[in-house]
């Protein structure tokens, strides 16, 4: 019987040293696996609750799933329920008593986790097909690329969500050396805030070591004044029959129920570097027959407009008023069943419980400005991988400069009408004004503007190098352009993992 031995398929051409002459051998040559991990967008994740596999309900008739894309769920939870921002809030935060817990929701998987695919969207499983599917011809030869996905608490802050990357990062290539018995790096394969995710497993959480490469798709770089627009006015409409933004929640009220409680939400709005379309500092302004009276922020985005309440109605009587509409978020919108009804002292039981909404919801914003901090400093480069490539969707309207129009008002008086938002002031003379909130009109995904998106690019990259697409941002790997460019992407990844181990031959 021949002698076996194994060889890793990088050291094929190197002497053996020590084999018998009198005896028969078996050399076996090892390919290696470079698995390919698919980290998803906000809410591309399902959570469920801690200690549940997801099924059944709790005792106040809450779904222990407590977020997913599945369109079953969405309809009996977010459609055909007493969808308001209370419910959304119990859903994804807790009780009216209950504050932001990291602890309190959980991805929605397998244990072990397997390949993943359980706990993400299922429009993602697409794309995952297609890389399962594809082949990658002479690279055979020497590689296995399985794929992966690897969901997380989206509602949490992205450095946690990082540091759980990095752990399934070991977990995999632990699993894979099982199979091949060779197994060192992954690629990783990003979508929207899986970009912040995989940066940050990267550059903070320390797996750079273990990553191959990392492709981005319609990463918000540094950030999206679309996060605002949507918890001023809710979702856009996706589809004819609107289903898709009544899910996510079609006005600000709904909106900021859900988003202004959760560090993953705030993390997504326009960091300290962020700049517009035309390379401007300032994203935010009210105009008055064309001309600019406000512009935003100043210096700092957190003390210019996340840290001031949004109080959307003047004072009776206060003019001009100082109420502050274009604030990020309306505090009585932040736990709408502890909100004192309109007219309610100040200082009943009610306010007091709603009082401590706010003060959590400047603790969650630290958590994003440290992130952003961490990840672009002021004055320098973003932080990324070394082997980054990155995809930028254009061709569809998107915001990079929140525009609100002063206009006369007569009647109206709610601030929240669906996809839309009023603040509502006076002058020196008492004469009511409401600032209108502007439709997107500026290029990028549907989400993220072009200059966000594209905030990584860097010249002269290899083949296929950064690329901007026309591309819409949630289907973005359902597109087959964007498809091509990805396999393109992970195959001159495995070429320049392949150099490196032939010492560049």
């Amino acid at each position: 019987m021949a002698k076996k031995h194994t060889v890793d398929w990088n050291k094929v051409d190197e002497f053996l040293a020590g084999l018998e002459t009198t005896e028969k051998h078996e050399i076996e040559v090892r390919r290696e696996a470079i698995p390919l991990v698919f980290v998803p967008g906000i809410m591309g994740t399902h959570l469920r609750r801690p200690g549940t596999n997801g099924e059944g309900e709790d005792a106040d008739g809450l779904p222990n799933l407590r977020w997913s894309t599945d369109t079953g769920w969405m309809l009996s939870n977010l459609i055909f329920a007493r969808s308001n921002g209370a419910r959304r809030r119990r859903l994804l935060v807790g009780t009216p008593e209950q504050t932001f817990n990291p602890k309190y929701l959980e991805v929605d998987e397998d244990s072990p986790p397997g390949d993943g695919f359980r706990g993400i969207m299922a429009d993602y499983h697409k794309f995952l097909e297609v890389l399962r599917d594809h082949d990658w011809g002479l690279l055979n030869k020497y590689f296995v690329l399985p794929v992966y996905a690897v969901g997380y608490n989206w509602s949490d802050d992205v450095k946690n969500a990082g540091t759980y990357l990095a752990k399934r990062i070991d977990a995999i290539i632990e699993e894979s050396r099982k199979v091949t018995g060779l197994c060192e790096k992954v690629i990783l394969i990003s979508h929207s805030m899986g970009g912040l995710v995989t940066r940050t497993a990267s550059e903070i959480s320390g797996a750079q070591g273990k990553i191959a490469g990392i492709i981005h798709g319609v990463q918000p770089v540094t950030g999206a004044p679309g996060a605002y627009w949507r918890m001023k006015a809710g979702f856009e409409g996706f589809n004819s029959l609107g289903l898709v933004q009544r899910a996510l929640g079609n006005d600000g009220p709904k909106v900021t129920a859900v988003l202004g409680n959760i560090p993953g939400g705030l993390q997504l709005m326009p960091n300290k570097v962020y700049q517009t379309t035309d390379q401007k500092k300032a994203w935010l302004t009210v105009t008055t027959e064309g001309k600019v009276g406000l512009s935003l922020p100043r210096d700092n985005p957190y003390k210019d407009i996340y840290e001031v309440k949004a109080i959307v109605h003047p004072k009776k009587g206060e003019n001009p008023s100082q109420n502050t509409y274009w604030g990020l978020v309306d505090p009585d919108l932040l736990n709408p069943e502890k909100a004192a009804p309109e007219g309610g002292d100040a200082h009943d039981a009610m306010n007091a419980e709603l009082d401590k909404s706010w003060p959590r919801y400047l603790q969650n914003l630290k958590l994003a400005e440290a992130l952003h901090d961490e990840l672009c400093p002021e004055g320098g480069v973003p932080k990324q991988h070394p082997h980054t490539l990155t995809m930028t969707g254009i061709g569809h309207k998107s915001v990079s400069v929140i525009e609100m129009q002063v206009e006369s008002n007569w009647v109206r008086s709610d601030p929240y009408p669906n996809q839309g938002f009023r603040g509502f002031f006076t002058d020196a003379a008492g004469k009511d004004w409401q600032a209108v909130l502007q439709d997107p009109a500026e290029i990028g995904d549907g989400t993220v503007p072009w200059s966000s998106g594209a905030a990584l690019e860097v010249p002269k990259r290899p083949p296929p190098g950064d690329v901007r697409l026309k591309a819409e941002h949630q289907p973005a790997y359902e597109d087959k352009a964007v498809q091509a460019w990805a396999i393109e992407a992970v195959t001159a990844m495995v070429k320049q993992r392949y150099h490196e181990q032939r010492k560049g031959q």
